[in-house]
């Protein structure tokens, strides 16, 4: 008994050895990486510093943000006041001492956010007094990590001789590297992120929910509905192809177009998922009241509040009555005094037919004389500023990818200017 009890323990032992389990801290570091590796590589982009190194050094001094430094100063870098620094300061025991040889509080800088800490530490290692030191270090290309982390030790950044290969470990340990051959866009691309007046969103593929891409985009559900006006509930599949922000839409468009022609089916809502306006933004620059929409083929303000003279006709929305259901009548008394309503509303309801209503006529049939002749010319649009393939899409009541293959594109980039088949 006792040496099939000993045979269990070490095959269930030798089953745990082979299985990788991902321990607390390193949960901790992979949550910290996503975080921080948008502004690390963003940092690499303007200053040459590779990501990797960055994240690497930050996940060593700030202990995965754990630390009391990044959590109550925001300084993940360990980066002390200098004579410089006019900010506010937090004091901490560190390496510092006095002329009796024992250890005081070191001060370091406080930030009002964390990535304030990260653009601090790239200025610090590129700071003009510090070139004798450090310059050297940007001659050394960003994706070679090791020689920036040999580079570090040598500038003396650091005490412990082991930091170089602690930088190594732990960027080869988290694939850190990737993040030094891609930008800030293609780090988008690869979630299916896109933008629409400089806000990042995505749009639903086939069968996705909120939550599925939540997950994908690293968003929280919660701020998906806040940031959609509301527009998705958190269960069920949402349309292919919805456009879901990730971030807050603007109170005004930001491109070139200034105004907004309604299409039939559109309403205030589809406007501001199609520019990243917020509803109620639309609303108060066209003197829309709540409970109505603006009306097919009137133009809506997306910059500036329209004036008085140009408030578009309104509709109030609502089911249709049945046919053979007469509309009940209103009786109203105008008041003397009673002036026209600003702005118009329009009842977009089918009215009832009674025995003195003209009948409607028939509608003309075309003939073939009537039909256009087959064109063989495709149609072409011109790429404006603000320009995105969602929006040409609805424009011309095609799809993204109908676009796409039209113009043999690889990617949702595109240039003003440029020249779209769009038909």
């Amino acid at each position: 008994m006792n040496m099939i009890l000993t045979a269990l323990i070490r095959f269930t032992l030798g089953s745990l050895l082979l299985t990788p389990v991902s321990t607390p801290s390193e949960q901790v570091h992979e949550e910290y990486i996503r975080t921080y590796r948008e502004i690390a590589i963003k940092e690499m982009e303007r200053t040459g510093i590779p990501a990797s190194i960055k994240l690497a050094q930050a996940i060593l001094e700030s202990n995965g943000g754990r630390s009391e430094l990044a959590r109550k100063a925001h300084n993940h870098f360990g980066i002390k006041c200098g004579n410089d620094w006019k900010g506010d300061t937090y004091h901490l025991e560190d390496d510092d001492y006095d002329s009796s040889g024992n250890k005081v509080h070191s001060c370091f800088r406080v930030y009002r956010r964390d990535e304030a800490s990260f653009i601090a530490h790239s200025e610090f290692l590129r700071d003009p007094k510090k070139a004798p030191r450090y310059g050297f270090l940007f001659r050394i290309p960003p994706t070679d990590y090791r020689r920036w982390a040999h580079g570090l030790r040598k500038a003396g950044y650091a005490s412990n001789p082991r930091y170089p290969q602690l930088l190594i470990d732990m960027i080869e340990r988290y694939k850190l590297d990737q993040y030094d051959l891609i930008s800030p866009d293609a780090l988008d691309k690869l979630a299916g992120i896109s933008r629409i007046n400089d806000i990042r969103l995505t749009f639903a593929k086939d069968g996705e929910s909120l939550a599925s891409i939540a997950k994908r985009t690293e968003t929280p559900v919660s701020q998906l509905i806040k940031y959609n006006d509301y527009l998705y509930k958190d269960d069920g599949p949402l349309p292919e192809e919805a456009l879901v922000y990730l971030q807050p839409k603007r109170n005004y468009f930001r491109g070139k177009q200034q105004w907004h022609k309604v299409q039939t089916g559109e309403t205030l809502m589809t406007i501001s998922q199609l520019y990243g306006i917020k509803v109620d933004k639309l609303r108060k620059k066209n003197r829309i009241p709540d409970g109505f929409e603006p009306a097919v083929g009137e133009r809506i303000r997306l910059r500036w509040k329209v004036s008085k003279k140009d408030i578009p006709r309104i509709v109030r929305p609502g089911p249709r009555p049945e046919k053979g259901t007469p509309l009940p009548v209103q009786e109203t008394t105008p008041s003397p005094t009673a002036t026209t309503p600003n702005p118009q509303v329009i009842d977009d309801s089918d009215p009832p037919l009674d025995a003195s209503s003209p009948k409607p006529k028939a509608p003309k049939i075309p003939s073939k004389e009537d039909e256009p002749g087959p064109s063989t010319l495709p149609v072409l649009h011109t790429v404006e500023p603000g320009d995105t393939l969602w929006q040409i899409s609805r424009k011309y009541k095609i799809s993204v990818e109908q676009i796409k293959s039209f113009n043999q594109l690889q990617a949702d980039s595109i240039q003003v200017g440029q020249k779209l088949r769009v038909k």
